[in-house]
């Protein structure tokens, strides 16, 4: 189903509103996609959305908790698709790389060019091997874009939803994932930077923004609030240090991000979040 683009400003409809606690109202498994209007802005238990530091990232980290453990199989099961996947392609490319270096490591008399050959064709092979990821990447994160979005309308998303999202998520992705790899390119920092201003960028695509239109809406977003987007970001790399060392957190980990990131961009807009379903 495709949306028509997102218009922040727009109002939203009252109709969909839903509360933390309150039975929601959506359609169980919807679509792909968000509802554009969203739920309405008014007024419930809490801060209003938007307005507190710690009731913002409080509602966006136990939102993405609740939807991963009240669907564990959806997210396990495709999270353990992806990095089977992943270790296979990076495991390959360690070993076709060794091959390729010990082809000029091989003979009896072995040169310094040789041993610099040798260093370079393991390399090379490698970063093909990190090229041919970059896809799986860009898929899964995606796919977790739409699974979030199905739990933002009070559905509980499915294994295929989670596997893969709408084409503009996916080139959003893409362009947010180039941005950044060329700011970390530029001396590391500027990296960063870019992925703070950027943060909100696929939650903007899935609400039905083109690429480019998202990158803007995040900046425009970030921009006005800036302290939470760096501590929030902070909070990501955190989290993503953490659970990079231990196996389960790591299969759920990029549907956490997601999570998290729709949760807190709907936060930010002045939406409440659902209470996630469950199978």
């Amino acid at each position: 189903m495709t949306l028509p683009p997102h218009d922040p400003s727009s109002p939203p409809s009252p109709a969909a509103q839903v509360e933390w606690g309150r039975p929601s109202s959506a359609p169980q498994g919807g679509g792909d996609d968000l509802d554009p209007a969203g739920p309405a802005r008014t007024p419930g238990s809490g801060p209003v959305p938007g307005s507190d530091l710690g009731a913002d990232l409080g509602a966006a980290l136990s939102f993405a908790g609740r939807a991963l453990l009240w669907n564990p199989v959806t997210y396990l099961v495709s999270g353990l698709i992806y990095c089977v996947v992943s270790l296979l392609i990076v495991g390959g490319g360690v070993v076709g790389g060794f091959f390729a270096m010990f082809a000029f490591l091989g003979g009896p008399d072995v040169s310094d060019s040789d041993e610099l050959a040798g260093m370079l064709a393991f390399y090379g092979v490698f970063l093909v091997a990190m090229l041919l990821l970059m896809p799986f990447a860009l898929l899964w994160q995606s796919g977790a874009a739409r699974a979030a979005g199905i739990v933002r309308e009070g559905g509980p998303p499915s294994i295929t939803q989670a596997m893969v999202g709408p084409m503009r998520v996916v080139l959003t992705a893409l362009l947010y994932g180039a941005i950044v790899l060329l700011g970390t390119l530029l001396l590391y920092l500027p990296g960063l930077i870019a992925a703070a201003l950027f943060l909100f960028a696929i939650p903007a695509a899935l609400r039905g923004a083109t690429p480019v239109a998202a990158m803007k809406e995040s900046l425009a977003l970030v921009k006005e609030n800036l302290g939470t987007a760096i501590v929030s970001y902070l909070v990501l790399m955190v989290i993503t240090s953490i659970a990079s060392t231990i196996v389960i957190p790591l299969l759920v980990l990029t549907p956490f991000l997601m999570l998290f990131q729709l949760g807190l961009y709907e936060r930010l807009n002045g939406r409440r979040l659902p209470e996630p379903a469950t199978v």
